[in-house]
């Protein structure tokens, strides 16, 4: 069983979490843009946190 704190918490866990969406999104209409991508790839570092990229996000699909 995972921790579903350390997915948010660790590079780890949050690398492992965009790994997941990254396969499952891929060839669909809703997969990641390269600018999300590089959000995501912020976020995994942890220079990002999940709201500062909803948060980016919003900004760019309100435009």
């Amino acid at each position: 069983m995972v921790d579903n704190d350390s997915l948010l918490t660790t590079e780890c866990g949050r690398r492992r979490m965009v790994e997941v969406i990254l396969r499952v999104t891929k060839g669909t209409r809703i997969e990641p843009k390269p600018y999300e991508k590089m959000l995501l790839d912020q976020f995994v570092r942890g220079e990002l946190t999940d709201d500062h990229v909803l948060t980016l996000l919003n900004a760019v699909n309100f435009r």
